[in-house]
């Protein structure tokens, strides 16, 4: 999509997913390859791969390590921080694709990841207020003009699972599938496209969606 819509107009592309680093989250940032490897229970792909299973039923405040409510929160400032950017170029006429744009919805891998501590009794716990900060960081990020928002069938998703180099477990697939179902993208306009068919035809429906809307 760059190349295409980069014949007629100024284009940039960021990843939502992937911050930058910002003052505040470098240093922190560059042991998080080390804290990957010394503490894998820690990231949130195993805790969800947990509550899935059962292990960690409802998520309590103790579901939740301190280090990792901490690099929830930095991930929300760095995704604001890039996407406040990213809004301002938009305003003198850049046009900024982006790949997942984060949501306010509990739970979703590029969303808030502490909404549930929120409910606990203890709202005087750090864990407590971290969840606040990061709340109110992704409620600062502005919504998008356009989602395309990319689905498939949930045993097509299964399948191409299967063939993935690096598969996930089944039960992983239905719950990550489940979740991105009932997606709220609140005031943005959304375009949905089936990706169960060939790629040629899902180029163009995305192209047109995106046409539409300049």
């Amino acid at each position: 999509m760059r190349h295409w819509l980069g014949e007629h107009f100024a284009v940039e592309q960021i990843h939502a997913g992937k911050p930058q680093s910002t003052l505040l989250s470098v240093v922190p940032n560059l042991i998080v390859p080390t804290l990957r490897v010394v503490l894998p229970s820690y990231r949130s792909s195993h805790l969800e791969a947990q509550e899935v299973s059962g292990a960690q039923p409802g998520k309590s405040d103790a579901a939740y390590p301190l280090i990792f409510a901490l690099r929830c929160v930095l991930l929300a400032h760095d995704r604001r921080a890039l996407l406040t950017r990213a809004f301002g170029r938009a305003a003198n006429g850049t046009i900024v694709l982006c790949d997942r744009y984060p949501l306010l919805s509990n739970g979703i891998p590029d969303g808030p990841q502490l909404l549930k501590l929120l409910d606990g009794p203890d709202r005087k716990s750090i864990r407590y207020r971290l969840a606040r900060i990061e709340k109110r960081l992704y409620q600062e990020i502005p919504p998008p003009d356009l989602v395309i928002a990319l689905s498939v069938p949930l045993d097509v998703a299964i399948l191409r699972n299967a063939t993935r180099g690096k598969k996930e477990p089944e039960d992983y697939v239905r719950m990550r599938h489940a979740k991105s179902s009932i997606l709220e993208y609140e005031k943005a306009s959304v375009y949905k496209v089936n990706t169960n068919q060939p790629f040629e035809n899902t180029v163009l429906e995305v192209k047109k969606a995106i046409w539409n809307i300049l």
